[in-house]
């Protein structure tokens, strides 16, 4: 049976001294899977008795000694919410749940700046390559110019090397023409003397 409490309370237009009782019978509602954890210990007062208890209520009266009480259905008694009953477990669980969410949420936030980054630095690669491509064109250009100027100095060295050729060329045909040779007789003497006399 549920506790029965009496209650004195005071009747309108009576004398002081008189008081009307008023019975209540209290009954004890767990919830021990709720995460809420005010639904693991209810009390519930009632002005009638009930014939039936509904699931999840209770006459006994958990110990006041219980810091968090819940009704165990293995002792089919009050006991201390543990931190393996399953409420707690839940409870731990949706924290962690958020959390994780919260976590989430500010890496999401990361990547995102992190995505702008990477595609800076991709645009900031791609202007590289160009330029890069740019100046490959531009050393190119530079080498074929310079292989031109030095096939054009092998031509004119190989010019100069002809011209000075010629020119020593006729500078020996200058000196042959200038120079006696050898074949060639003096001029005679038409005053000879003959005998070796004057």
């Amino acid at each position: 049976m549920a506790d029965e409490n009496t209650q004195v309370a005071p009747v309108a237009g009576a004398e002081e001294n008189a008081t009307q009782e008023n019975k209540g019978f209290t009954y004890y509602f767990s919830d021990p899977d709720s995460v809420n954890a005010e639904m693991h210990h209810v009390v519930i007062t009632l002005p009638y008795e009930l014939p039936e208890l509904p699931w999840h209520w209770h006459i006994e009266k958990p110990d006041d000694s219980l810091k968090d009480p819940v009704w165990d259905l293995k002792v089919n008694g009050w006991v201390e919410n543990s931190k393996d009953g399953q409420a707690a477990i839940l409870q731990e669980a949706t924290q962690k749940i958020e959390e994780l969410d919260k976590k989430s949420a500010e890496l999401d936030k990361k990547n995102a700046a992190l995505d702008q980054a990477n595609d800076k630095f991709d645009q900031a690669m791609k202007a590289m390559q160009q330029s890069q491509q740019v100046q490959t064109q531009q050393s190119l250009a530079l080498t074929q110019g310079l292989q031109k100027v030095a096939e054009g100095q092998e031509q004119a060295n190989k010019v100069m090397a002809s011209m000075q050729q010629i020119l020593v060329g006729m500078q020996a045909d200058q000196a042959k023409t200038a120079t006696p040779t050898s074949d060639t007789k003096p001029a005679e003497n038409t005053n000879k003397q003959e005998n070796g006399g004057n």
